[in-house]
């Protein structure tokens, strides 16, 4: 009986001790968001490594998490669920890059010869955007 009280307390703990670990570093952040401040519709890629653009984010499978409306904000992806973007930047070089796009524009061509056509590239560290509140505002 004492073990299963131990177990289910263990397991009950287990999502906090593991929520609280920072894998050493001060403060951790799980999301940063971009915030489109402008009137069009527009869409972003990131990435941890300068001009590495790895899908296109108008197909089916992305456009909906990748294409933000005037006004919206998104959670920035990079491809997996991060629980600490100090460390992953820290571990990838050291800067976040995020493209955005014009999605008429990007709609209207093909991926391959439009993604140099961005509006604005970021080039972000961690004191960047401790600076900015995690918080991205486009333009």
């Amino acid at each position: 009986m004492k073990q299963k009280i131990l177990f289910a307390t263990l397991i009950l703990l287990l999502p906090l001790l593991i929520s609280s670990c920072n894998n050493g570093y001060e403060d951790c952040h799980n999301t940063v968001m971009l915030k489109n401040n402008s009137d069009v519709t527009v869409y972003y890629v990131s990435t941890l490594k300068d001009g590495f653009f790895n899908f296109d984010p108008t197909s089916e499978v992305h456009a909906a998490e990748y294409r933000i409306a005037a006004g919206e904000s998104r959670k920035v992806k990079i491809g997996i669920t991060l629980s600490c973007w100090e460390q992953v930047l820290e571990n990838a070089g050291g800067n976040l890059y995020i493209y955005v796009y014009d999605a008429a524009y990007l709609d209207s061509h093909d991926w391959n010869d439009a993604k140099n056509s961005y509006l604005k590239k970021y080039s972000l560290t961690v004191d960047q955007l401790n600076k900015m509140d995690w918080e991205i505002k486009y333009p």
